[in-house]
C-alpha cells in the first residue's frame, strides 16, 4: 500500500471515530508522542491528553467533512493539508504522518485553525 494510500485510509478512519465520538478510537490514530494544536487551546501533548481533549470536544451527531488539498512525503514522514468543515465552522488543517515499525502510518503533528 503507498504511503497516500495508507494517508487516505487514515483520515477516513479519523472521520470515522470522530463521528462515532470515540476518543479511544481516535488516540490510536497518534503516535505516543503527537502534539495537537488548535486555536485557543495550550499545546495537546501525548496520548493521554489528546484522548481527554476529545472526549471533551466531540460527541453525538457530530459531522465533519476534511478535504484534502496536498500530499507530500520523505522518507518516513508525509505531510498532508486540507480543510475541514462541522457544523456550520470550517477551518484549514495541516497534519505530519510518521511511519511506524509496523509500516502504519500514525498522526504525529496536526495543527488547525478557524475560518
Amino acid at each position: 500500500m503507498t504511503m497516500r494510500d495508507q494517508s487516505d485510509k487514515l483520515v477516513a478512519a479519523y472521520i470515522t471515530a470522530a463521528e462515532a465520538g470515540d476518543a479511544e478510537a481516535l488516540v490510536s490514530l497518534y503516535t505516543e508522542e503527537a502534539l495537537i494544536l488548535t486555536p485557543g487551546n495550550p499545546p495537546i501533548s501525548g496520548r493521554q491528553a489528546i484522548e481527554e481533549y476529545y472526549k471533551e470536544s466531540i460527541g453525538d451527531g457530530f459531522k465533519l467533512t476534511l478535504n484534502i488539498l496536498d500530499f507530500q512525503e520523505q522518507g518516513d514522514t508525509a505531510y498532508v493539508a486540507g480543510t475541514w468543515e462541522s457544523g456550520g465552522d470550517s477551518g484549514n488543517w495541516l497534519e505530519v504522518y510518521k511511519r511506524q515499525s509496523d509500516d502504519s502510518l500514525l498522526v504525529h503533528r496536526q495543527c488547525t485553525n478557524s475560518h
